[in-house]
């Protein structure tokens, strides 16, 4: 009798355990299948009118949107449960930056099947269009895309809970979604290769001196010196394909040194100057990115030139293409930027940076619409500091090895 008990009862304990494991390994695999969707990054700009929001994803999905005012203005985004796999800078905090109307976003599952992006607001905002951009392949991203514009407080609190399918870019023949003129993003994630290729231009050269130094010094020859320095720092890591625009003591014009980077296929593209002032005063290193004025420049360089700039989608018609060639060109000034912000501090580190050292301006050799680009002052010819510092082998050594360790930091941030 006592052997039967236990029989019944080990029986019933074997029953109980493979009910349990069966229901944890259901749940198991409907949480994985809650999970399927993986955000890997979250890009906010403004352009001075629409507040532009990019998630990249590992696969498009709708989302539902509701806007809230008590506690402050929040636009909500509603998803299926999905796997927040944000840069480790903002997964950490919970939260990133925002820009124009929207001063941060937030991140969260909110229940067990949904989660949730909260972007906090500066003043009411309206989702006005949203698109998708489709990966080329299944290493790259599928992107996201939302415009918000500013609108009144009736219209914003009007805004209830829907279903929002972002339109597919490819039908975008037929719609009226444009991309904004000029936009600036946070640091999006660069795609991990074997080796980047990394164009070198040392300005002026032949009949053009450039700035000629207090001592007699010429901008063309310290430049070019610094520019083979680097090209052999570079390529000894093994992590580079170092191309020059020249090597020799020769004048390329401004549009040759711009096919040079198009033509190599330019992961960056950087422009060395040696600067010059009417004060022997002024001293110190400084970067330039494309100016607003640059960025219109660069939409009439298309047409001029009949550049054309590789898409990762065949676009179905020509507003398609448009807003694709866009998003490239908003793409390579996000990158110029961030590479500029990388490299700033680095030269402050090996010598004088000029007060905003991070400018603008509507150079030639920045306009590529599809590379990445600065230009960089390494210091002033006319301060007798400066060039003392830049004729001398250590000097100049220092400065180039400053640039190639910003050139590791900005490849290796997000890859």
């Amino acid at each position: 009798m006592v052997a039967f008990v236990m029989n019944r009862l080990l029986t019933l304990i074997s029953l109980v355990a493979l009910i349990a494991f069966g229901a944890l390994a259901g749940f198991l695999r409907a949480d994985a299948a809650q999970t399927s969707i993986e955000v890997r990054n979250i890009l906010v700009g403004y352009d001075g009118l629409r507040t532009r929001v990019v998630i990249e994803a590992n696969r498009d999905t709708d989302f539902s949107q509701f806007a809230l005012t008590s506690g402050g203005l929040r636009y909500v985004l509603d998803f299926e449960r999905l796997s927040w796999a944000l840069p480790a800078e903002v997964s950490q905090k919970g939260e990133g930056d925002g820009a124009g109307g929207i001063q941060r976003f937030r991140f969260a599952h909110n229940s067990p099947t949904t989660s949730r992006l909260v972007f906090d607001l500066d003043e009411p905002m309206l989702l006005v269009s949203s698109f998708t951009i489709p990966p080329s392949d299944p290493k790259t991203p599928v992107k996201i895309v939302l415009d918000f514009e500013p609108t009144d407080l009736e219209t914003f609190k009007a805004v209830r809970q829907k279903s929002v399918e972002p339109v597919a870019a490819e039908e975008l023949d037929n719609t009226s979604v444009r991309l904004p003129a000029s936009i600036e993003t946070t640091v999006r994630t660069f795609e991990k290769r074997e080796k980047y290729i990394v164009v070198l231009d040392a300005g002026h050269g032949g009949k053009d001196p450039g700035t000629l130094g207090s001592r007699g010094t010429q901008e063309k020859d310290v430049v070019l010196r610094g520019v083979l320095l680097l090209k052999d720092m570079l390529e000894a890591t093994g992590r580079y394909d170092v191309v020059l625009t020249r090597d020799t003591d020769i004048l390329v014009d401004h549009e040759r040194r711009i096919e040079i980077a198009r033509d190599a296929g330019a992961d960056i593209f950087i422009s060395f100057h040696a600067d010059a002032a009417g004060s022997r005063d002024v001293s110190g290193a400084s970067v330039y990115t494309l100016s607003s004025a640059g960025e219109k420049r660069v939409d009439a360089m298309i047409s001029q030139k009949g550049w054309t700039i590789p898409l990762e989608i065949e676009p179905a018609g020509d507003a398609a293409r448009d807003i694709l060639q866009d998003f490239v060109t908003r793409e390579t000034l996000t990158k110029s930027g961030l590479f500029a912000e990388i490299l700033i501090p680095e030269l402050e580190e090996v010598g004088p940076i000029l007060r905003n050292s991070h400018r603008e301006a509507n150079f030639f050799v920045l306009l590529a619409p599809d590379v990445p680009a600065v230009l960089l002052e390494i210091g002033f010819l006319t301060n007798l500091n400066d060039e003392q510092r830049l004729v001398s082998e250590t000097g100049l050594k220092r400065t180039m090895t400053a640039v190639a360790d910003a050139i590791d930091l900005y490849f290796e941030r997000e890859g």
